[in-house]
C-alpha cells in the first residue's frame, strides 16, 4: 500500500531541513560574516566589519539612556548607602540629580583604539563571538534593570557590581581568542583595526 503525502506537508518537511542548495552557511545576524569563520582568517576589511556590527548591534540593544539612567541608579544607590540614610527615597534623589545633571556620570575618557582583539592567534569563530556579545548584552539588561532604587535594600552592606560575569559563551571565546574580554568588542572602532 502507497501512502499519500500531503503536498503541503512535503513542502513543510522541505523548509524545515533548513539545507541550503549551494552550500552556503548562515550569516552573523550582528556581522553577516559567515558564523563558521574563524576570527584569525578575517581579513582587514572583515575584521572592520565585525567590528562595526558590534557596534551597531550594542547601540541597538542598549541605549545611551539605558546606561546613563544604570549608572545614575548606581550612583544613588552609592550616595544613599555611603552618605545617606540608606532609604529608597535618598537614592531616588541622588539619582534624579545625577539624571538632571548636564555631565555624564562616572564618563571616562575613550583613549584605546577600540574592537581590539588578538586578531592572528584568535582561533573563535564568528558564530562564537555573537553568542558571546549577545550574552554580555542580555546580562548588562538584567544588571541594568536591578540597578533601581527601589532594590537598595539588595545592596546593603555589600557593593553593586557594575558588571556582570562571563558567562558560558563568554568563557568559551575567552579560552580560544587570548587575551579576550567582552568589551573588547563593545566599544565602537575608532579607526581601521590592524593585523
Amino acid at each position: 500500500m502507497i501512502a499519500r503525502i500531503s503536498p503541503l506537508l512535503l513542502v513543510g518537511l522541505l523548509s524545515l531541513s533548513g539545507c541550503k542548495e549551494d552550500g552556503a552557511t548562515a550569516n552573523s545576524a550582528i556581522s553577516e560574516l559567515p558564523v563558521n569563520k574563524k576570527v584569525s582568517d578575517l581579513t582587514a576589511a572583515e575584521q572592520q566589519q565585525l567590528c562595526e556590527g558590534a557596534a551597531a548591534f550594542v547601540a541597538r540593544e542598549i541605549t545611551p539612556d539605558d546606561v546613563r539612567r544604570a549608572l545614575c541608579s548606581l550612583q544613588g544607590i552609592l550616595i544613599a548607602g555611603t552618605l545617606g540614610d540608606g532609604s529608597v527615597d535618598a537614592c531616588v534623589t541622588a539619582r534624579d540629580e545625577c539624571l538632571g545633571s548636564p555631565e555624564e556620570p562616572g564618563a571616562v575618557e575613550a583613549g584605546g583604539k577600540g574592537c581590539e582583539l588578538a586578531w592572528d592567534t584568535c582561533a573563535t569563530t564568528i558564530g562564537e563571538l555573537d553568542a558571546c556579545m549577545e550574552e554580555v548584552v542580555t546580562e548588562l539588561e538584567a544588571l541594568y534593570k536591578e540597578l533601581d532604587c527601589g532594590n537598595i535594600k539588595n545592596y546593603q552592606g555589600k557593593m553593586p557590581s557594575p558588571e556582570p560575569e562571563l558567562g558560558e559563551a563568554c568563557q568559551r571565546v575567552q579560552n580560544r581568542c587570548p587575551g579576550f574580554l567582552p568589551g573588547n568588542l563593545l566599544t565602537p572602532p575608532e579607526g581601521p583595526p590592524t593585523s
